[in-house]
């Protein structure tokens, strides 16, 4: 690996945060981290990175800023390629929603999910499962991809 992958973390949990980036680290990934969406698209303009791991839930009052985020990556042609990994607890929380992105692509077009706590081996293999892949599965969301 000659030049460093670049991941970005937005989440808003410091503690998981630090341990998600050593983890990262150690891999040998460039890893920076933004403490909310809005700070987290600075940082995506500012550079471009080749994965973003995600949280859906910020701030006290639980908002679902993650799924919004993810649209709007999804819908900037500039950083569409861009593969998500989204990290939450809600399946945990509320098994009900069980949330894929096999079953709802069209709703919330992220590459994968992982949930909350997640394990640094799984959290490892996913991360160099997207990376591997290099562009987003969603890359012409919300358009749908026709195989003509």
């Amino acid at each position: 690996m000659n030049e460093k992958a670049k991941i970005l973390v937005v989440e808003d949990d410091s503690d998981l945060v630090a341990a998600i980036t050593k983890i990262l680290e150690n891999k040998g990934y460039a890893a920076s981290s933004a403490y909310d969406p809005e700070e987290g698209w600075d940082k995506i303009k500012q550079d471009k990175p080749n994965l973003i791991i995600l949280d859906v839930m910020f701030g006290g009052k639980g908002e679902s800023k993650g799924f919004d985020f993810a649209h709007k990556i999804r819908c900037d042609k500039q950083f569409s390629d861009i593969p998500i990994l989204m990290m939450t607890a809600i399946n945990t929380e509320k098994p009900f929603f069980n949330f894929s992105p096999e079953t709802d692509g069209e709703f919330l077009p992220v590459d994968a999910f992982l949930d909350k706590p997640v394990k640094s081996d799984e959290l490892y293999l996913k991360v160099e499962e997207l990376l591997k892949q290099k562009t987003s599965k969603w890359i012409n969301w919300p358009e749908k991809n026709n195989n003509n």
